[in-house]
């Protein structure tokens, strides 16, 4: 985790991690919310829906964001050398995410409780099989429901 101005710690959000954004920021976008009225997006669509907004020649998007492309010629000029240095620029758009909670506490209240079910459950030695409920499993079952 990094660390934003405010000493407050955020995760870059990668790949297949998916963002609910609300309709708001959907508008911005250009984008349309499903039924429930808020927009779900893979880390990997936020970033080019936003790419898009910015409105440039597909050429220009190329040379700016893609890893396979050299990037366009510039020169830069900085505090402390002695003039303008060419070279080529690169674009990374990166998505931050701040949670409301620390990760640590969150694995901590799962885990107590858990703890407590244990002692809970009368039969210390029998073990109960539970399967792990992921949060995507929820959105699927919602764009399931809107798809029949």
């Amino acid at each position: 985790m990094a660390e934003n101005s405010d000493n407050q710690e955020f995760v870059v959000l990668e790949g297949e991690q998916v963002v609910k954004l609300p309709q708001e920021i959907s508008g911005f976008l250009n984008l349309n919310v499903n039924k429930l009225g808020y927009l779900c997006l893979t880390e990997e669509q936020l970033v080019w829906a936003i790419i898009r907004q910015v409105n440039l020649h597909s050429k220009t998007i190329n040379e700016l964001f893609y890893d396979n492309y050299d990037g366009p010629e510039c020169e830069v000029l900085r505090p402390g050398t002695k003039g303008w240095q060419k070279g080529k620029i690169k674009v990374a758009l990166n998505i931050e995410f701040y949670p409301d909670e620390p990760e640590e506490e969150i694995e901590e209240k799962e885990s107590s409780e858990s703890d407590n079910e244990g002692e809970n459950s009368g039969d210390n030695n029998s073990k109960i099989l539970e399967t792990e409920v992921s949060p995507l499993d929820d959105l699927r079952q919602k764009f399931n429901q809107e798809n029949q």
